[in-house]
C-alpha cells in the first residue's frame, strides 16, 4: 500500500472511532432499548478495530516518495549534496546501512560521488595495465635487471619469480596512484564522504582483487554504505591496504628526473623500450579517468598537460637507450661446431669453414717459412634483416682467437649511432672511443651504408674517414665486418676507395624458408621447455608459409619468429592466469589460441 493510500485512512479511522463512541451515547440518551443498542454498538467497535489495523499495516509497508534514479542525480553533480534518499534503489538495508553509518560519522547529507560509468572506466584502465604488468613480470630479462639494482636483495630469499615480480609492480602501481594524487592537489587519506575518498576505495578494492577482480558497481556501493560487520571489516582491510600502498618503500629516485615509479623502471633501471609508450599511454588514462571523477581545475589541469608532455620525452630517451644498446659488447664463444647448429646458413657456413682453412694453411705456411700474401680478415655481409649476421659475427671473432689472429675475440656491435655525434668536432672523439673498446676483436657495424645517406652537413663521412685510419694503424688488433642489405651495402664500399680497397670478402646471407623459420620456432621451444599442440603447430606453419611467400625485404626473417615466440608465450601467461594453480603440463602447452592470439597482436603493431 502507498503512502497515498496510508493518508487516505486516516479520516476514515477518525470517523470509525467517534461512531464506535459516539453512536451508543446518543442511543442511550435518545432511550434506545438495549437489545437493539449492543448489537449496533459491537458492529461499529469492529468497523473501527479494522480500520486501524489497515491503518497500522499500512504504515510499516509505506514507502519514501520516488526519488531520481541515483546514476543520473549523482551525474548531475552541480546539483550540490544530496541526501540518504540517494539510496532509493537500493534495498532498505543498504538505505538504512547507509543512514547509520553516515550519521555516526557526522554526515547527513551524503551521497555516492563515483557513478557507475566513472567506475567502469576506472576498472577498465586498471585492468590494462594490471595485464601490461603481468606481460612485463614474465620477461625474465627485464626482472633479473630489476633484482640486480634492488638495494636490499640480500634479503630477498628464494627465487625471485614471475608472481614475486608482479606483486612488486603492482605496488608500484599504488604508489603510481599516490603520485597522480599528489600532483592534482588532491588528498591521499580514505575519506567517504569526498568524490577522491571514493575514488581510492574504489581503486584499492580494484587491486587488490587483481586480474581476477568480478567488483561490480553495486558491491563497490554497497562496501561504501553499509553499516554491518562484514562492510567494516572490509573497509578496514582496504584502508589498510591503501597505507601500504602510499607509505611503501618502492620509489625510484633519479636526479634529473621526477616520474611516475613504472616509468622510471623501465626507463632507468631495466633500460627496456618495448614496454615505455604503452605503460606511458595506460598512465596517462588512468590519471585522466581520476580528473574526469574529481573534477577537473585549473591545478589538475596542469598535471595533466606536465604528463602528456612527457611523451615527447619518452621518445627521446627510447632513441638514447636504443643507440646505447645498438653498442654491445659480446664475449668470444664462437666455434665452427657452434656454427654448424645454426638453422639454414649453408652458403653462410661453407664461407666461414673455406676462411677458416685459408687462414689455417696461410698460418702453417708462416710457421714454415714460406711466403704468404696478405690476408685481409674484414668482412662485408649482406642480407635483410634477421638473418643471423650478428650471430655468425661473433662465431667469426671466436673462430680468429682460436686462431690466434685476435687475442681477445670479442664482439662489439654498433651502428651509425654509436659513432656520429650531433655537432661539429665530436663525431671522431665518438668513433674512437669505439674503436678503442673493439681492439684485439672484431667491430660489427650494422647498417653500415647509412654513415653516407646524409646531406652535405652530415658527420657520417667524418666518422668512415676515422674508421679506415685505425683499420691502418691498428691493422694487427682489430678486424671490422659491415653489414647491411645486399645492394646497398655494394654501393657504400664501391663509393669511397679506402673501402674498396680493404673490404674485398663478401658473405652473402639468404632468407629462410618457411621450414626453417618453424625449426627456429620449435628450437626455442625445446630451450624453454615449452610443447606445441598439432592444430596449433599447423597454424604456425601456414602463417609462416604465408610470410615467406609475400615477404619484402624489410621481412625480419628468425627476428621476427623470435619476436612471435615471445609474444605466443605471453598470451599463454595471460591464459594461464585465470587458473589458480595450473600444473607442469599446462604451464609448459602452446595453444592454437595462444598461437592466433600472438599473430593477432602482432598484426596490429
Amino acid at each position: 500500500m502507498s503512502a497515498k493510500s496510508n493518508k487516505d485512512l486516516e479520516p476514515a479511522v477518525g470517523c470509525s472511532c467517534m461512531m464506535a463512541l459516539g453512536a451508543p451515547l446518543a442511543m442511550v440518551i435518545m432511550g434506545v432499548e438495549s437489545d437493539v443498542l449492543w448489537p449496533i454498538s459491537i458492529i461499529l467497535v469492529i468497523v473501527a478495530v479494522g480500520l486501524f489495523i489497515a491503518f497500522v499495516a499500512s504504515d510499516k509497508r509505506s514507502t519514501p516518495s520516488p526519488k531520481p534514479n541515483i546514476v543520473d542525480h549523482v551525474t548531475s553533480r552541480q546539483m550540490g549534496i544530496g541526501s540518504t534518499d540517494d539510496f532509493a534503489d537500493l534495498d532498505e538495508d543498504v538505505r538504512e546501512g547507509a543512514a547509520r553509518f553516515f550519521e555516526q560519522s557526522g554526515r547527513t547529507d551524503f551521497r555516492i560521488l563515483v557513478d557507475d560509468d566513472d567506475f567502469q572506466q576506472l576498472k577498465h584502465s586498471l585492468m590494462r595495465l594490471l595485464r601490461l604488468l603481468q606481460s612485463i613480470s614474465f620477461d625474465k630479462r627485464i626482472r633479473e635487471k630489476v633484482l640486480d639494482q634492488a638495494h636490499d636483495r640480500d634479503t630477498i630469499k628464494g627465487e625471485f619469480d614471475h608472481k614475486s615480480f608482479f606483486t612488486t609492480l603492482e605496488l608500484l602501481l599504488g604508489k603510481d596512484v599516490v603520485y597522480i594524487f599528489e600532483r592534482f592537489g588532491l588528498s591521499t587519506n580514505m575519506n567517504f564522504t569526498t568524490a577522491a575518498g571514493q575514488l581510492l576505495l574504489a581503486i584499492t578494492i580494484l587491486l587488490n582483487e587483481g586480474l581476477k577482480s568480478k567488483c561490480s558497481y553495486e558491491e563497490f556501493m554497497r562496501e561504501l554504505s553499509y553499516d554491518n560487520e562484514y562492510c567494516n571489516q572490509l573497509r578496514g582491510v582496504h584502508e589498510e591496504m591503501w597505507l601500504l600502498y602510499r607509505d611503501s618503500n618502492v620509489d625510484v629516485k633519479s636526479e634529473d628526473l621526477d616520474d611516475l615509479g613504472l616509468m622510471l623502471i623501465l626507463e632507468l633501471v631495466a633500460r627496456d623500450t618495448r614496454y615505455v609508450m604503452d605503460m606511458r599511454s595506460l598512465l596517462n588514462q588512468l590519471a585522466e579517468d581520476i580528473a574526469q571523477i574529481v573534477g577537473k581545475n585549473e591545478v589538475i589541469t596542469s598535471a595533466l598537460d606536465e604528463l602528456h608532455g612527457r611523451v615527447e620525452r619518452d621518445k627521446q630517451i627510447i632513441t638514447e637507450l636504443e643507440g646505447e644498446q645498438k653498442t654491445i659488447k659480446r664475449e668470444p664463444t664462437g666455434t665452427i661446431a657452434e656454427l654448424d647448429q645454426l638453422v639454414g646458413l649453408s652458403l653462410v657456413k661453407s664461407e666461414v669453414t673455406a676462411l677458416k682453412r685459408f687462414v689455417e694453411v696461410n698460418k702453417r705456411r708462416q710457421e714454415m717459412g714460406m711466403k704468404t700474401p696478405t690476408v685481409s680478415y674484414h668482412c662485408v655481409f649482406t642480407g635483410n634483416p634477421g638473418t643471423g649476421k650478428t650471430t655468425v659475427a661473433r662465431i667469426v671473432a671466436g673462430i680468429y682467437k682460436d686462431l690466434g689472429i685476435l687475442s681477445k675475440g670479442h664482439l662489439v656491435e654498433t651502428d651509425r649511432s654509436g659513432l656520429v655525434a650531433e655537432f661539429v668536432g665530436q663525431t671522431a672523439v665518438k668513433t674512437n672511443k669505439i674503436i678503442d673498446s673493439a681492439l684485439d676483436g672484431v667491430l660489427f657495424v650494422d647498417e653500415a651504408y647509412s654513415l653516407v645517406t646524409g646531406g652535405k652537413e652530415d658527420y657520417g663521412k667524418e666518422a668512415i674517414a676515422t674508421l679506415l685510419k685505425r683499420m691502418e694503424d691498428d691493422r694487427d688488433r682489430l678486424v671490422v665486418i659491415l653489414a647491411g642489405y645486399e645492394d646497398e651495402m655494394k654501393q657504400f664500399v664501391d663509393s669511397n676507395p679506402g673501402l674498396r680497397s680493404r673490404f674485398n670478402r663478401y658473405i652473402h646471407f639468404e632468407d629462410y624458408s618457411a621450414d626453417e623459420l618453424m625449426q627456429i620456432f620449435v628450437n626455442r621451444l625445446r630451450t624453454f621447455d615449452y610443447t606445441i599442440d598439432s592444430r596449433a603447430e599447423t597454424v604456425l606453419q601456414q602463417h609462416l608459409e604465408q610470410c615467406v611467400a609475400t615477404r619484402g625485404k624489410d621481412f625480419g626473417n628468425a627476428r621476427y619468429v623470435r619476436n612471435l615466440f615471445e609474444r605466443t608465450i605471453e598470451a599463454q601467461a595471460v591464459r594461464l592466469s585465470s587458473l589458480a594453480e595450473p600444473d607442469s603440463e599446462a604451464l609448459s602447452r602452446i595453444t592454437e589460441n595462444d598461437v592466433k592470439t600472438a599473430l593477432n597482436r602482432m598484426s596490429h603493431q
